[in-house]
Order: C-alpha cells, then sequence, then structure tokens
C-alpha cells in the first residue's frame, strides 16, 4: 500500500488526470440516468396521484399523454359510465404550452368530474376553476416562474388569470376548462383521455378488459405501476442507458491505460531493482493493479462529490427538473469505474511481470 501511495502522489499531475477523467464519467452517468428516471417517474407519479384506476386512451397511444389532443370523441364516456363497477369517469384534454421557455403540459378538466375520481385540486391559494379565461397552477410551477394568484399569464395565444395554486404533484401543472381549451384548440366535444375510477380496486383488470370490448378502438392503461409502463414504451431508452454505461466503462479502461501504461515505461529500472531484490511477480502484479484502484476510487469518490453538487445547481438553474440519484446506479458507476481501472491497469501490468531484471537494471 505505501508503495503505492507514493507512486501516486510521485505524479500527481497525471493521477490527477486520471481521477478527474474517471470523475466526469461516473458525473455524466449518474446525472443523465438520473434525468432520465426522474423526469419519468415524476411524471408518473403526478398521474397516479390523480386517483384514478386506469385511464382510457386511443388504441395505440403512447403512455406520453402531451403528445396528440382530441382524439376521441367525447360521447364515449357514456358507454364507459356504462360499464360494470365504474364509480367514475374523467375526461381530460391535453396539450403542451410554452410559458418562459419552458414546456409544461395543460389539463383541460371539468372540475366536477376530476373530482369524483379523486383527483381534486387542492388549492393552497385563491379558489377552484369557475369560468373561461381562469388557470389554476401547482405550487412549484408558480415558485419556479414567479406567478401568483391574480398575475395574468398568455397561454395558447390569449390572456389567462390566475385563480387558484393547486398542491403539486397532481396530473400536470396547468389546469383550465375543458370547454374553452377544446375551443382553442378547436376539438370540439373531444378529448384526449379518460380517467376511470373503479368501485374496488380489486374490478380494475375486469373493468378494462370490459371496456375495451364494449368500446372499439381504445386501450386501457392501468395506473398501478405506471412508471415501470412508462418505461418499456419509450423507444430507445435502454440503448441510451446501455451507451452512458458503456461509455464510462470506456473512459475509465482508456485513461487508466494510459496512465499506468506511460508509468510503467517511466519505471521500468524501478521495476528491474524491484525484481533484483526479490520481489515476486505477483507482488508486482498486486502493486501496479492497486495503483490503478486507488485512482479509481478517488476517480468514483469525487464523481459522486461532483454529482451531488451538480445536481445542487441543475435544481437551482432549473427547479421543475427533476433528479433521481438511486443507490442502484451509484452501485452501478462504483462497479464501472473500478472494473474500468483494473482491465485498463491490467495489460501495462502484464508487461511489467514480465521484464527481465538485468535488462530492466540497464534501461536508460
Amino acid at each position: 500500500m505505501n508503495l503505492a501511495v507514493a507512486n501516486i502522489l510521485q505524479h500527481k499531475i497525471r493521477s490527477l488526470i486520471c481521477i478527474l477523467a474517471v470523475c466526469l464519467g461516473i458525473t455524466m452517468l449518474l446525472i443523465l440516468v438520473g434525468m432520465v428516471n426522474g423526469s419519468i417517474n415524476e411524471v408518473a407519479q403526478r398521474i397516479q396521484n390523480v386517483g384514478a384506476d386506469m385511464v382510457v386512451q386511443q388504441e395505440g397511444a403512447t403512455n406520453f399523454f402531451a403528445l396528440k389532443s382530441g382524439v376521441l370523441p367525447m360521447k364515449l364516456i357514456k358507454d364507459i359510465q356504462k360499464t360494470p363497477n365504474v364509480q367514475a369517469v374523467s375526461p381530460v384534454l391535453t396539450w403542451t404550452v410554452t410559458f418562459q421557455n419552458q414546456f409544461y403540459v395543460v389539463y383541460g378538466i371539468d372540475p366536477g368530474q376530476f373530482s369524483s375520481i379523486g383527483g381534486e385540486l387542492k388549492i393552497g391559494q385563491g379558489r377552484h376553476l369557475q369560468n373561461a379565461g381562469e388557470i389554476v397552477i401547482d405550487s412549484r410551477m408558480a415558485g419556479a416562474t414567479g406567478t401568483a394568484v391574480g398575475d395574468t399569464i398568455d397561454l395558447l395565444g390569449s390572456k389567462f388569470s390566475v385563480v387558484g395554486i393547486s398542491k403539486e404533484g397532481i396530473g400536470a401543472r396547468i389546469f383550465l376548462l375543458l370547454t374553452e381549451l377544446q375551443s382553442m384548440l378547436q376539438q370540439e366535444n373531444k378529448v384526449s383521455m379518460f380517467f376511470v375510477k373503479c368501485t374496488s380496486p380489486q374490478y380494475m383488470k375486469e373493468v378494462a378488459l370490459d371496456i375495451e370490448q364494449r368500446v372499439k378502438g381504445v386501450k386501457c392503461q392501468l395506473l398501478e405501476n405506471f412508471a415501470d409502463e412508462m418505461t418499456h414504451s419509450m423507444i430507445g431508452l435502454n440503448e441510451f442507458m446501455a451507451a452512458i454505461t458503456v461509455t464510462t466503462l470506456v473512459i475509465s479502461f482508456l485513461v487508466i491505460l494510459l496512465a499506468m501504461y506511460t508509468t510503467i515505461m517511466e519505471r521500468t529500472r524501478e521495476i528491474g531493482i524491484l525484481k533484483s531484490l526479490g520481489a515476486s511477480k505477483v507482488f508486482v502484479l498486486k502493486n501496479i493493479l492497486l495503483e490503478s484502484t486507488l485512482l479509481t476510487i478517488g476517480g468514483v469518490l469525487t464523481g459522486y462529490l461532483l454529482t451531488l453538487s451538480s445536481k445542487y445547481y441543475l435544481s437551482h438553474i432549473y427547479p421543475l427538473l427533476t433528479i433521481e440519484i438511486t443507490s442502484y446506479w451509484i452501485l452501478v458507476g462504483t462497479f464501472l469505474g473500478i472494473a474500468g481501472g483494473i482491465l485498463g491497469a491490467f495489460y501495462p501490468a502484464l508487461i511489467a511481470v514480465r521484464q527481465d531484471p538485468v535488462k530492466a537494471l540497464n534501461y536508460e
């Protein structure tokens, strides 16, 4: 251990570069994966907090509810309500708007029907929707944009008065009357989806099958484990995660390989002296691998610190951005960093082990 530490301290700049390279790979992995998982889980959690048991969509639709507007006729609500064990149905029209250079999902709702499925907006300030030209925003958006009750904001080319600020985490961040959004989007009597509440959770799967048989051209998505369903439905997500993971491993591997190879070439005479004094091949091999392991551990720990700092910084710059750093990905990052370092040092270590002591002592 003392020899490995001494070698690291002897080449401070090179060691620092190794640590920073591994650090950046770990940080890139954790931040990018954290942003993806955080965004998916945050959206899924808000959908689940609506209180419904399932959502009825157009057959073949994705789980991203703002990609399409009115694709289902409003009249389907009657057929859904007639389904046995259906307690309540709430039609919702969704759209995406831009406000202060940020994208937000808008829900057009009927307040009474939305409350009937359990998705009552808990108003912290102001009041509920009552008239056209009014919107309710959630507290997280209000804090991020500095918007208060009574303010007027521009959305979809119209001016709206903020009449209420709701508790965050339910459905969308912006709510307005369903009929008004339908009129603005020229989607009268059409909706994006129906939230459905069953009389009991035990009937969810049965109700979903009945609705799909009763109403042609729709599919039912149960909202339990909705985050997993969203993840599986994202085309290319697994490939994206795999690419980040492989990139982290390759960065650690190449940086350590280059650094240790250069170090071995510079210490040829030193290795020859060690061998002439009786150092075994195992001793030399362990020393090289230990040195690379210490460098990668330093890079991993520094990566965690940089990740936490980056998460804190991004949360302040983008208040609506959710980054989730889970213990699973921390373990993955640790394994990749250390594995890459050890693999990168293995070839230089073999070169050191095979050196002839006599030739090494004569090396200049």
